[in-house]
Formats: C-alpha cells, structure tokens, sequence
C-alpha cells in the first residue's frame, strides 16, 4: 500500500467524554482534508467544530448497545478515531458496521487507519457479525482505494441525508472477517 512513516508509540482505548472536545477537531480536520473541495460550501460553513463537539459529546455521552468509540492516541494527542456499531443502513444487511474512521490528515498513510480498522474489525466480530459494512462518499477517491486495498466490495449505493449536505455514497463490505483481519496484521 506505499510507504508508511514511523510513528511514535501509540495507545488504542475507548473514548471518553472528556475527549469529546480533541475528536471533534480531529473530526473537522480529517473531514474538510477529505471534503473541503467536494462539499458545497454550506457544509463547510455549517459543520464547524462547535457543531461536532456537540455530536460528539451527545454521542459518547448516550452510547448505544453495539456501539463503541476507540481512539488512537499518541504523546497524549488523539490521532485517529473510529466508531463501530450495529448497521445503520439497510443496504448493510446483517454486518456490523464501521460508522466513522478519521486519521489526523497529516499523519495518513502512517498505518493508523490500518490500525483502527483492525480495532474495529475485533469489536465487530466480538458482537459476532460475520461481516462488516461501510459507506464512502463516492467522490472521496483516496478512502475509497484505501478500503479497495483492503478487500473491500460494492454492495451498492445510497444518498446518505446528512444534516446539511445530501452526499452520494457507496457501500462496501466483508462477508470475511478473520480474512480481513489477516490482511491488516
């Protein structure tokens, strides 16, 4: 998959409440290196990091059953996110999914989507889905070859509604998880 920079030793943990604030700009950040020049510009305006933080807090503070929130932390900074649940999408069937993924965008390519999307992978094979889906706006080409590399195949396609911005999005998925699991050790 190319190369990939050392990093400094890290942790992987659940998130808290108090990290509420530090994932909602990890959030802005990865999201507008994603979107900023595909987004309309009233998602870019709108989705600030009041906004997340507001998500964020209201979503660790309430989890749900089958969903959990991991971190990836270094040097005491969260680096990369990731959120794994039950599925929220019909089109998803029976396969757990992997809500959110956000690497520090300075740091892609450093193995930290890897690393989460092997946390991720674990947790929802624990709750014993046999297979694991996603969505990927359809104009995000790099996440998109960043999930091919790992095995991932189109099941189809949605509107995702989002709050503001009404974004075309494509799902993947893994009918093997101890397969995927291979692939990103």
């Amino acid at each position: 998959m190319g190369y990939e920079r050392p990093m400094p030793p890290n942790l992987i943990r659940d998130a808290a409440l108090a990290d509420a604030p530090a994932i909602a700009g990890l959030h802005l950040r990865s999201w507008l290196a994603a979107y900023e020049a595909i987004a309309p510009a009233e998602a870019v305006r709108v989705l600030t990091e009041d906004v997340r933080r507001e998500r964020w807090t209201a979503m660790l503070a309430a989890p749900k059953p089958r969903w959990v929130c991991r971190i990836v932390e270094a040097e005491g900074v969260i680096r990369a996110v990731g959120v794994a649940c039950a599925p929220s999408e019909a089109l998803f069937g029976e396969r757990g999914e992997v809500r959110h993924l956000y690497v520090e965008p300075d740091l892609r390519r450093a193995g930290l989507g890897r690393r989460m999307m092997a946390e991720l992978t674990g947790v929802i094979a624990g709750w014993g889905y046999a297979g694991l889906a996603l969505s990927v706006v359809a104009e995000n080409a790099p996440a998109r070859a960043f999930y091919a590399a790992l095995g991932g195949r189109e099941i189809g396609r949605f509107t995702d509604p989002g709050p503001v911005w009404k974004s075309q999005n494509i799902g993947l998925a893994w009918d093997d998880l101890p397969a995927l699991r291979t692939r990103l050790a």
